[in-house]
């Protein structure tokens, strides 16, 4: 009985070379070029050649199991571990990191990817195209998500993106507001420097959106810190004018939650501690990409840049005869040993801190002020991107004993039914 041998059309060209040196008509070097193989190495295949006939030029691999694959064991283990729920929603290359990282797996992306097709955890994409670095702006948005999942509240993440390298860094808050980018903005100031302009949405925080105000003079308190640093800001015509702070806040709302998923983190303050401490430095170090140039457009804080006072609320007011001042519902008055009339009408600038600190301050010099009175709470204006979180820390109306809409209000409210119908029947 003769036994089927499968062989594949280069290894029948490579017969028929062979069969030409044996017939003297081609030399074993120039074989070798034909082949791309070295000429000691045409000399062994030859050989066989000769004692075996073309059958030695068939590959002794096929129909065998590869050497490269998995054990059965480790591949069981790889398919439990792709499928348990606390990895549910990961990818072939975050997938693979966890593995390295959390059970001491080290497998290529391309077999976690397969792996994960296999057991229906995974749909391949299409590869897309490289974005090039551009130039020189930080990319700024915030992102409201469901960032702890079922765990916790939702809340914002407002980050800034460096266009050139991709670079980012942000922090949680509850609502986006002007507040969150000047603490945002005050740590990444002292870790990077004052970049050259901010590139932003159309959102009241970095500009007047009032219809038909005309005055152009008029700018939010974020666009007068970011004069006051010499940053420009730039404000874009839609999403995908500023694409790349978008497809970020796409890739932290697929990555960074499941991050904190697997570090069981459900606050705020807990979030925040574990971006700073570990997130931002391993996402940067793996994702950001090198500049087209080395020249880092970030420039120092100078000696006069206080970002404590600049990025804080400034307002202009003047102050009285008796050099009293009002703002936000509470007047100030100036304390002097010997008062001036110099301060009589001047004007003074207002500062109030992100930490809450007031100073009053005249060409640039701080006066020692106290409280003389404060007035009645008026209400409050709400931004309509903050009206949610508003309702949310709103104190909660407690409902009377007694009141039907409480239960046991309700249980009273019908035995005093059943009590009068009770009369009238008698």
């Amino acid at each position: 009985m003769q036994k089927e041998i499968i062989m594949t059309q280069p290894e029948i060209s490579r017969g028929d070379i062979f069969s030409e040196i044996s017939q003297k008509k081609l030399t074993k070097r120039k074989a070798a070029e034909l082949l791309g193989l070295s000429e000691r190495h045409v000399s062994r295949l030859y050989a066989e050649f000769l004692n075996f006939g073309i059958v030695s030029l068939a590959s002794k691999q096929r129909g065998q199991p590869s050497n490269h694959q998995l054990p059965a064991g480790l591949k069981a283990q790889l398919s439990e571990l792709v499928t348990i729920e606390l990895y549910q929603g990961f990818g072939p290359t975050f997938m693979c990191e966890k593995l390295h990282e959390r059970h001491g797996i080290e497998i290529s992306i391309e077999t976690t990817r397969k792996l994960m097709i296999q057991n229906d955890v995974w749909i391949s994409h299409k590869k897309k195209r490289p974005v090039a670095s551009s130039t020189k702006e930080i990319n700024t948005q915030g992102s409201p998500h469901a960032w702890f999942e079922d765990r916790g509240d939702p809340c914002v993440l407002i980050s800034f993106v460096d266009d050139a390298t991709g670079r980012t860094y942000g922090r949680f808050f509850k609502s986006e507001t002007t507040r969150a980018y000047m603490v945002t903005a005050r740590v990444y100031f002292s870790k990077y420097g004052r970049p050259l302009a901010f590139y932003s949405d159309k959102h009241a925080i970095f500009r007047i959106n009032r219809p038909g105000c005309l005055k152009k003079d008029l700018i939010t308190q974020f666009g007068r810190a970011c004069k006051e640093l010499e940053i420009e800001p730039i404000c874009a015509n839609s999403p995908q004018a500023k694409g790349r702070v978008e497809r970020n806040n796409q890739t932290q709302q697929d990555r960074l939650v499941k991050e904190l998923r697997l570090e069981g983190v459900n606050t705020i303050d807990g979030a925040n501690k574990y971006l700073d401490e570990v997130y931002w430095g391993k996402y940067n170090n793996q994702f950001a990409a090198s500049p087209e140039s080395s020249k880092d457009a970030h420039r120092k804080l100078l000696q006069e840049h206080n970002l404590k006072k600049i990025l804080s609320s400034k307002k202009q007011r003047t102050l009285s005869k008796n050099l009293e001042v009002q703002c936000d519902n509470v007047i100030y008055q100036i304390v002097q040993k010997n008062p001036s009339r110099y301060l009589q009408r001047a004007k003074v600038t207002i500062i109030k801190t992100i930490e809450g600190e007031i100073y009053i301050e005249h060409n640039g010099k701080n006066l020692p002020f106290k409280v003389f009175s404060q007035q009645e709470y008026s209400g409050k204006i709400v931004d309509p991107k903050k009206i949610d979180t508003f309702f949310k820390e709103k104190k909660k109306t407690k409902v009377s004993f007694s009141h039907p809409w409480n239960k046991e209000g309700r249980a009273r409210a019908k035995m005093n039914q059943y009590k009068m119908a009770s009369k009238g029947g008698v």
